[in-house]
């Protein structure tokens, strides 16, 4: 009975944690679907983000497609000018990584093709669907973690307006400082943490009557 006590009031404190790993994420990696629409809009910055998260999935598919480092980083750049034309045409953000492994798979053949350096080979012995259902996998993980991400932003939206706004600062705003938030909110900077403790806590409340923390 004892352990399970223990084991109980740990609980909170290991479901903050994860709380605030998930708050911290959100602010470290916008949502796909956000990142999409900025590069419609031509935001280099928002670009330059894509091609980085993405960068290996193009690389592993040129990689097990026999071409050596040169040849794959012709596919990673002829790859992703095809995705700058085409971004329009990305229906749904889940449906790219699939659409990029597949992308990449073809242009990959028809390096093969061109150059005289690969013997010739049979296309369907390649791994490529392999690499698809991995990325769709992948897919269905960042759509699952953007549903989750919804809840906090809800779940935030009940608490109450001073605490709403701290756990904002402290989360989902870049390089606050204690001391920043000391003076915008009119609390002192020794508070902070305590207050920040019992804020976390309410949040995770309302978390758990949405069996956010569900395994």
């Amino acid at each position: 009975m004892f352990k399970q006590i223990r084991r109980g009031a740990k609980r909170p404190i290991k479901r903050a944690g994860r709380l605030i790993r998930l708050m911290r994420a959100l602010l470290q990696q916008p949502q796909l679907s956000q990142l999409l629409e900025r590069c419609r809009r031509q935001d280099s910055r928002a670009w330059a983000q894509l091609v980085d998260q993405y960068r290996m999935l193009v690389y592993s598919v040129a990689r097990r497609h026999g071409l050596n480092s040169e040849d794959a980083e012709d596919v990673f750049v002829s790859t992703f000018e095809i995705l700058l034309k085409s971004l329009d045409r990305i229906e749904t953000p889940e449906a790219l990584p699939k659409w990029l492994a597949v992308t990449a798979g073809r242009e990959s053949l028809r390096l093969r093709r061109l150059s005289q350096r690969y013997p010739e080979i049979d296309s369907s012995t390649l791994p490529l669907e392999e690499i698809i259902e991995n990325e769709e996998q992948r897919a269905d993980a960042i759509a699952i973690s953007a549903l989750r991400s919804k809840q906090v932003r809800s779940a935030l939206e009940r608490i109450d307006p001073r605490c709403r706004e701290l756990l904002r600062k402290l989360y989902f705003e870049e390089s606050t400082s204690y001391s920043d938030i000391s003076a915008e909110l009119g609390m002192p900077v020794g508070a902070i943490g305590p207050t920040r403790a019992r804020c976390l806590e309410k949040l995770r409340s309302n978390l758990a009557r949405e069996d956010f923390f569900e395994e």
